[in-house]
């Protein structure tokens, strides 16, 4: 249970920094939407920081 929950939040921050180092700014506030919308359990919120996410790494590739 430790194991997993730590794994978890390794992997929440190599994400976290991998979107901050590859698309800024504006992937933070698309990375922080995403995560409102999956706590609150917000379908708009969450569809709006996926959206954001695609859309950087569309350009981005």
């Amino acid at each position: 249970m430790i194991v997993s929950t730590v794994a978890v939040a390794a992997l929440g921050i190599a994400v976290e920094r991998a979107v901050d180092i590859q698309w800024g700014l504006p992937g933070l506030i698309g990375l922080l939407i995403l995560r409102t919308g999956l706590r609150k359990r917000n379908f708009t919120c969450a569809c709006v920081g996926t959206t954001v996410l695609v859309t950087l790494f569309v350009v981005a590739v």
